[in-house]
């Protein structure tokens, strides 16, 4: 299938510094495409390339076939694009911010009138429509934000941490939606949430300092990380030494503490036995498993873990 969104040798400097190096990239039509890393790695800089919003310092790129640095205003009306940051008319209110954008993209009154319905009632923000942007909560800005990156149907869809902050049934809103209407869509979604990651993305690119140093499907991603080894060991109690015993033994990488379950990732060549001998007869059970997203991007980043 053709790639909705080619970037080629994606360079983006400010001043010195490159905030993206050499970022090469295709998303296929109506697939999802999760894009993770730290504060910092280039994320909203990759996300503000592809919306038109950020000209590259060299490379080149295609949005449905038109290139990105001479079809921009074409390019424009095709994207839907949500910011990390709520922005709107604060002048006026939600309503009319919505009919505002609706009519920039030429869509007929009557037209936009229903399709204005139809998502305030399935996102429940039809009573706080007539309100002023700053009168409402953070949570019903953000889906009215949602609202307008898709009303005008566009076929690129570009979500910067679209749930961050948002309280569960936000979340399932929108991740339900884009299920649901995926098809509709080629969508590029900067998330946090690694749930939300698997749950969602058919791709996954990790960037790290601008660069893009693993890419692919969830499965793919597992199945190739083979430094990686991860045990998880459910303990009949727990004793305050633990702590001290994984951090004295050598070729634990990271591990984390919940309640009487320990999930510890381990360096390829420890045997599982070996730790599982640290607790003795208080093994219930123990399980070796593949990485998941969030043990692999750890290993493949220098800062350490997922951050908004």
């Amino acid at each position: 299938m053709a790639a909705s969104i080619t970037l080629r040798n994606i360079i983006k400097k400010y001043g010195d510094k490159a905030a993206l190096n050499n970022v090469t990239i295709g998303v296929e039509k109506g697939h999802i495409h999760a894009v993770i890393g730290t504060t910092g790695s280039g994320k909203s800089t990759l996300l503000r390339v592809i919306a038109t919003l950020s000209a590259p310092t060299l490379g080149s790129g295609y949005i449905n076939g038109l290139n990105l640095g001479a079809r921009q205003n074409q390019i424009r009306h095709q994207i839907g694009y949500m910011s990390q940051n709520s922005r709107f008319e604060e002048a006026l209110t939600l309503m009319e911010n919505l009919t505002l954008h609706g009519r920039l993209h030429g869509i007929i009154q009557a037209d936009l009138l229903n399709r204005i319905t139809g998502f305030v009632t399935r996102f429940d923000v039809a009573k706080s429509l007539h309100s002023f942007p700053s009168e409402v909560s953070y949570g019903t800005r953000r889906k009215v934000e949602f609202i307008r990156a898709v009303l005008h149907n566009p076929t690129i869809l570009l979500l910067d941490e679209p749930t961050a902050s948002l309280d569960q049934n936000c979340k399932d809103l929108v991740e339900t939606f884009l299920r649901e209407q995926k098809t509709r869509f080629t969508t590029v979604i900067i998330s946090s949430n690694v749930d939300q990651v698997e749950y969602l993305a058919d791709r996954i690119s990790i960037l790290d300092d601008g660069q893009i140093v693993a890419e692919g499907t969830l499965k793919e991603l597992k199945e190739n990380d083979r430094d990686n080894r991860v045990l998880d060991i459910n303990l009949s109690e727990t004793h305050e030494k633990d702590i001290n015993l994984l951090d004295a033994s050598s070729g634990i990488v990271s591990y984390r503490m919940k309640g009487k379950h320990y999930e510890i990732i381990t360096e390829p060549d420890v045997a599982p036995e070996s730790i599982t001998a640290l607790f003795a007869d208080r093994v219930v059970q123990a399980n070796p498993r593949l990485p998941a997203l969030a043990d692999i991007f750890k290993r493949m980043i220098s800062g350490g873990g997922i951050h908004e």
